[in-house]
């Protein structure tokens, strides 16, 4: 029940009362006899409380016959009054009071606020908390109470009846706080984020917003992510290509497929001798007009063994079953997770398989093939808060900056910019693989980045050649994706750039630069504590 109408219904409940207050004074002070009759304005409001209070005293009662039937009236009327007073005082203590209590008992502590609670919101909360056993997860805007028992098990999850920023105003300024804009509507939730910090921004506030919204100029402070992009890139850091693999079939060719596909073009950046074969079904003339450079690095429509190919078939995917035959990597990535889950039974089914089978699916179910997208990792801390990706994007641009003399800082960059050294952030895995060729990763940590950088290090002038040529492929890779072209005169208005061109073209110091996105192994452990 809102604030609004439990107003409507107090006062209509104080006006009814001082009515018949006014009724039963009127019609025992005309006719009524005898000492206990009431006299005044007062005798009838102690009358009410008896009433209500279901005491009775007797000292005061209604003579007249007027005077009884309003009497009647108030005690008809006056357990349910009294129940629903009570239990809006029970309402305002554990809705009201309890919580903000409770945030004024928690105020040094670390706070993750969520804008609203959803089955998204509680999941998050739940992963921090177990991350971060002494924090406090608020969920504002909610009016629903959580039990004793899911505050022990869960962590400590306050639900209040406030918005964000009366929530942040509460906390210590001196205390870490990041706050979740997860609602549905992705602008929104971006522009809430931002006028948050406009207005309330400080030093250890971080704001995060679930959007596809990606703003020419970011604060420093805000993290933006979504489902569909956190779906893409944690397959490919889970599921890197081996190096026996070489045909993928990318089935599927909406949202989640086109950023698949956008990420295995920037991740999936192979040493010399390994090229990879994407072959996209369905309709991917939108990925081809937004990506209309990427042919100067990629053979469109065409395999080659010289670099990777990107093959859109014309045909449904069930009727090519010799390429599904051949096939190292089957990934059924539609927008619909019933639509993947029917294409595997039918695959399944109807053909002859080798090929490892992977479905986007938001929980585990098939035995037969791996699944990705499930909220366990879609939603974990890393994916939406990308301290590590951004602190390790950070010290690229700052090692990158130092090796050139100059450079901006990584908050004062243009959107691309920042996304290119986050690109280059997110090869990191990668880069550990290939040096620690053989090793079992099931996750970067800096121990591994470590003893990478160890082997780095050890490599000979010809094997540290072919770490830049590596690099360097990527980058432009990179570029490329996002249709930038080679021009004798940079001009980034214009996305030209005077450096995308092949590796041996190269000056012995522009090879140099690519260094530090090796070199940044060496200080990871530091970047991330």
């Amino acid at each position: 029940m809102n604030r609004k109408r439990i107003k409507r219904i107090i006062f209509g409940i104080i006006l009814s009362y001082v009515i018949l207050l006014l009724l039963l004074f009127v019609a025992e002070s005309v006719g009524g006899t005898g000492d206990g009759r009431i006299q005044s304005i007062g005798d009838a409001a102690w009358y009410l409380l008896a009433t209500l209070t279901t005491v009775g005293y007797g000292d005061v009662t209604p003579a007249t016959g007027f005077g009884k039937v309003i009497g009647a009236v108030m005690m008809i009327s006056s357990a349910g009054v009294l129940t629903f007073l009570l239990g809006l005082l029970f309402s305002l203590f554990f809705g009201r009071m309890l919580p903000r209590f409770y945030l004024w008992r928690y105020q040094k502590r670390d706070w993750y606020i969520f804008s609203e609670l959803n089955e998204r919101t509680v999941y998050l909360a739940e992963r921090l908390a177990k991350e971060e056993p002494e924090s406090v997860s608020i969920f504002c805007n909610s009016y629903e109470s959580l039990s004793q028992e899911y505050f022990s098990e869960k962590g400590r999850f306050v639900l209040i009846d406030a918005s964000v920023a009366q929530v942040v105003r509460r906390q210590r300024k001196n205390a870490s706080a990041h706050v979740f804009f997860m609602g549905d509507n992705g602008w929104e939730n971006y522009a809430k984020g931002s006028r948050l910090l406009e207005n309330y921004g400080r030093d250890k506030l971080k704001v995060c917003c679930e959007t596809e919204h990606a703003p020419e100029h970011l604060p420093e402070q805000m993290v933006l992510f979504n489902r569909t992009d956190n779906t893409a890139r944690s397959y490919w850091i889970d599921n890197p290509p081996t190096e026996g693999e070489k045909v993928f079939l990318i089935v599927g060719s909406g949202r989640q497929a086109r950023r698949l596909m956008e990420r295995a073009m920037l991740i999936n950046i192979m040493p010399e001798g390994q090229v990879l074969e994407y072959h996209a079904f369905g309709d991917w003339e939108r990925f081809i007009n937004d990506h209309y450079a990427m042919g100067q690095v990629i053979s469109v429509g065409v395999v080659s063994d010289e670099k990777d190919s990107l093959i859109i078939e014309e045909k449904d995917w069930n009727a090519s079953p010799e390429l599904l035959a051949n096939a190292d990597r089957i990934i059924f990535c539609d927008d619909d997770p019933e639509e993947n889950l029917r294409n595997v039974d039918e695959l399944f089914r109807y053909f002859v398989i080798h090929a490892t089978v992977d479905v986007c699916v938001p929980k585990e179910g098939d035995s037969r093939c791996r699944s990705f997208g499930d909220d366990e990792r879609v939603l974990a801390p890393e994916m939406v808060l990308k301290d590590h990706l951004n602190s390790t994007a950070v010290l690229l641009n700052d090692l990158y900056s130092s090796k050139v003399g100059g450079g901006c800082r990584f908050g004062e960059l243009s959107e691309f910019h920042r996304q290119s050294n986050i690109a280059a952030a997110d090869h990191l895995p990668a880069k550990v693989r290939m040096l620690l060729k053989g090793e079992e990763m099931e996750k970067l940590t800096p121990e591994l980045c470590e003893r990478a950088y160890e082997k780095y290090t050890s490599l000979n002038a010809e094997q540290k050649e072919e770490c830049r040529r590596l690099e360097h492929k990527r980058w432009v890779r990179f570029h490329v994706m996002n249709n930038w072209e080679y021009a004798p005169v940079r001009d980034n208005s214009k996305r030209k750039h005077t450096l995308i061109v092949p590796y041996e073209k190269l000056s012995g110091q522009e090879k140099a630069l690519d260094d530090s996105a090796w070199e940044v192994l060496g200080e990871v452990k530091k970047a991330w504590s």
